[in-house]
């Protein structure tokens, strides 16, 4: 059952959402939940190249900015993002607004920053997290080079 610890993120959390050792969560991926205009849930997946915490209440992040996951944050406003690894699962409910429509280095996204409402941890005792979800990428450079490009786009973001 989840329990609810607030409107910010926990230090432990803030520290791995801020951006520091990204490269420690390659092939990672934080789930994204949005809601379509049918009101139906509607799942993403963003790795920690795409979503920084600029502080305990606030988390920019890059969607692509034709995707449905960003017409249904311009629309609605309303997001939840799951952080689920080793250990931990907590989920972050928010109000996102669109800050840039074209990030300058990678015009192909967009950037969001939400504002967290609800942080809400959900650990059984007798059901240990053993792993979030993983993805491998190509070993491209130039795909190397796009990852980093969206990165500092957010993490620079003021």
């Amino acid at each position: 059952m989840s329990q609810v610890l607030g409107q910010e993120l926990t230090e432990e959390l803030f520290a791995r959402l801020k951006g520091d050792h990204v490269g420690s969560k390659k092939g990672k991926a934080i789930v994204i939940v949005t809601v379509d205009e049918r009101g139906w849930a509607h799942p993403a997946m963003l790795s920690y190249y795409e979503v920084v915490a600029k502080s305990r209440s606030r988390i920019d992040l890059a969607v692509g900015k034709t995707s449905a996951t960003a017409e249904n944050l311009r629309r609605t406003g309303k997001i939840t993002i799951l952080i689920t690894d080793s250990g931990i699962n907590y989920y972050i409910k928010g109000e996102a607004r669109e800050v840039r429509a074209s990030m300058d280095a990678v015009a192909f996204m967009s950037l969001f920053c939400a504002q967290v409402e609800q942080l809400s941890e959900d650990q059984e005792p007798d059901a240990l997290i053993t792993s979030g979800v993983t993805f491998q990428r190509p070993e491209k450079k130039e795909v190397g080079e796009i990852v980093e490009k969206i990165f500092q786009g957010v993490r620079n973001e003021p």
